[in-house]
């Protein structure tokens, strides 16, 4: 089965870029996407019996204040992004009695810059990655994270065929903000924080047994 790989962690390190800034390090952690062929994805749906998952060595100890840029090329009102992305938030949130995430507002502000703001929103990236999570880490705290949809796609509010859909990607990536690694084997395909995605999909709308396990790992019940 052909597939476009969501997330894959590249480490940059940045010393005197943000000098100015109360951190004496950060480091940031893009998520990524390729073409692979696996073999043993399950058949059917089993993320509600399917408890496995995987944390990152780093999360937000604090609710982390989110700002959506809903600024696109796809002709989606405002109002249809701000509810998409809120829905994929609510998804993680209601998991757990502690409160992951609180939105702020819209901003014109771009996703991906160290500017002390947790961003939304779509913008360029490289070939081949449909959406990328950039976390900026100090003593294993997320200090600032943000997430860009890739422009060099097409995109869907509704699961749409040849385009990636908003809501499917985004519950994949806000479980990085929620402390969540990726998982690369084929056992794991149904489950939301499976590391690959492809055009229409939409089944990682909704959290398996493993995606809220980690979620409570974290952040407790």
């Amino acid at each position: 089965m052909r597939k476009i790989n969501a997330l894959a962690f590249v480490v940059m390190i940045f010393f005197s870029v943000f000098a100015t800034l109360p951190l004496a390090l950060s480091t940031v952690y893009p998520v990524e996407v390729k073409v692979v062929v696996t073999y043993a994805i399950p058949p059917t749906d089993n993320s509600m019996s399917n408890g496995y998952y995987e944390l990152l060595s780093y999360h937000s100890y604090n609710t982390i204040n989110y700002y959506i840029n809903p600024k696109n090329s796809y002709g989606f009102t405002n109002t249809a992004v701000i509810n998409t992305i809120t829905t994929s938030v609510n998804t993680w949130d209601k998991e757990t009695s502690y409160q992951v995430f609180s939105y702020k507002s819209t901003t014109t502000r771009t996703p991906g810059k160290r500017d002390g703001y947790n961003v939304i929103g779509w913008g360029n990236y490289q070939n081949g990655v449909i959406a990328v999570t950039m976390s900026w880490v100090s003593g294993g705290r997320t200090i600032e994270v943000d997430c860009k949809m890739n422009t060099r796609f097409k995109w869907s509010l509704t699961g749409e065929a040849g385009k990636m859909d908003v809501q499917n990607i985004m519950t994949h990536e806000l479980g990085h903000f929620c402390g969540l690694k990726d998982l690369y084997q084929d056992k794991d395909y149904w489950l939301t924080m499976y590391g690959y995605s492809n055009y229409g999909l939409t089944y990682a709308r909704t959290l398996g047994l493993g995606d809220v396990n980690g979620l409570k790992a974290v952040y407790g019940n």
